[in-house]
């Protein structure tokens, strides 16, 4: 078939038999030059065409031949249908890019919430603390941020999750608790690319006032209290001794199963602990009086809890027994403030400055307590301070008597001492 020239580079051949209406089908190509070689392109046959509105399949193939002969002259923008086609890709994908991230700044705080966030945080977290979340969101979050896309969210808007809950008369603890749940939020939304700026969450001052509990037992308070409530309840003896000796929380010592323990080898493992929302484990070392206390046990199976509750079930919180043999012996009398008070956490002080007493490192104390953060156990820095004060006494009082020896002059009498 004869290639038949137009114009300009423009060329094309007819089909021998294939019609395209009244008139053989054309196949069209062009010709140009790029930095002095000859150059094909290949357009394809006029029936296989697009039409551009009111323009042929010819116009349309010189027009664009024009195009990549200007700018191969020119030395801008691309000199073959390949480069075209591919910058057009180029430009139609950064357009959906920006139409999508454009889409993507318009999702609301609320809906990321419910159709991300949670799903995410309730397959990853206790279901105490997810629910709390939810709590969080329904209450307070979502009535002030939660139809605001995270473009338009700033400080002025969280200030108001603070200004409504002040209102409601909620306790700068609680206020902490709803804003790490923003924070948590925030965070996944820029980890997803919604946003990427911080949580203006940062920005808001919560003034938090000082209600870590503070007491922990003397030996003879300990003594006392273990004695008192022996009387009273087995059980809740049995469950202060594994505080007290072990440093565990109740959740954890609730949450405590036969596969946990290792009499023979002296370790509990508490799993689902605290720390990391509940994720984490920790091994503690058996004192002699835990390892007794197991042995005494009647041993039940793998997967049975080491104290179950009358119901066969995990306990929730700790009998009332508790806090009425406290009572009953004193502890608590004449005290009102609540972080002097003595509760079943207070076992779990106890251990902490028993072991800072004993000398034992700061960093030591936090893994066996299982503190996520060292601030946690440095509010018992004050004992371990203590500990040095005392070795500072104990080391100047030897240092006083090897003086006080060494300032004796012997008296010699007849040349006898």
């Amino acid at each position: 078939m004869e290639w038949i020239r137009i114009d300009k580079g423009l060329e094309y051949r007819e089909h021998p038999t294939k019609k395209h209406g009244l008139r053989p089908d054309r196949y069209f190509r062009g010709r140009y030059k790029v930095d002095g070689k000859s150059k094909t392109i290949v357009f394809g046959w006029e029936s296989d065409g697009r039409k551009n509105g009111r323009e042929s399949f010819r116009d349309a193939c010189m027009k664009e031949l024009l195009d990549l002969k200007s700018n191969a002259r020119g030395g801008v923008g691309p000199v073959t249908l390949k480069e075209k086609r591919g910058l057009a890709e180029k430009k139609r994908e950064e357009k959906k890019r920006a139409a999508d991230q454009e889409a993507m700044g318009n999702i609301s705080f609320g809906d990321f919430f419910q159709d991300t966030y949670w799903p995410v945080t309730s397959t990853s977290k206790k279901e105490a603390s997810y629910r709390k979340e939810m709590e969080h969101f329904r209450k307070w979050i979502n009535p002030a941020v939660g139809a605001l896309p995270f473009k338009n969210i700033s400080q002025i808007q969280v200030e108001k999750i603070k200004r409504n809950m002040l209102r409601a008369k909620r306790s700068p603890r609680t206020i902490q608790y709803v804003f790490s749940t923003f924070r948590q939020v925030w965070n996944l939304a820029k980890a997803t690319g919604l946003t990427v700026v911080d949580s203006p969450s940062k920005k808001v001052k919560i003034d938090m006032p000082d209600n870590e509990r503070k007491r922990y037992l003397t030996d003879d308070e300990a003594n006392s209290l273990l004695s008192a409530l022996r009387e009273k309840s087995e059980q809740v003896y049995q469950l202060s001794l594994v505080s007290l000796d072990s440093g565990a929380r109740f959740s954890e010592i609730a949450r405590l199963k036969w596969s946990h323990l290792d009499i023979d080898g002296g370790m509990i493992t508490f799993v689902d602990t605290k720390k990391a929302g509940g994720t984490k484990s920790r091994v503690v070392p058996m004192t002699s009086r835990l390892k007794d206390l197991f042995n005494s046990m009647p041993m039940g199976g793998k997967n049975d809890l080491v104290f179950p509750s009358p119901d066969g079930k995990r306990f929730v919180k700790i009998s009332n027994t508790f806090s009425r043999v406290v009572e009953s012996i004193g502890l608590n009398a004449g005290i009102s403030d609540p972080r002097m008070k003595v509760c079943f956490h207070s076992w779990r002080h106890t251990q902490a400055s028993r072991l800072l007493q004993a000398g034992v490192g700061l960093y030591t104390v936090q893994k066996l307590l299982g503190h996520s953060l060292s601030k946690t156990t440095e509010r018992y820095s004050h004992l371990s301070n203590e500990t040095l004060v005392a070795a500072v006494k104990k080391m100047e009082q030897a240092t006083k008597k090897k003086s006080e020896k060494a300032d004796v002059i012997p008296l010699k009498v007849d040349g006898k001492k």
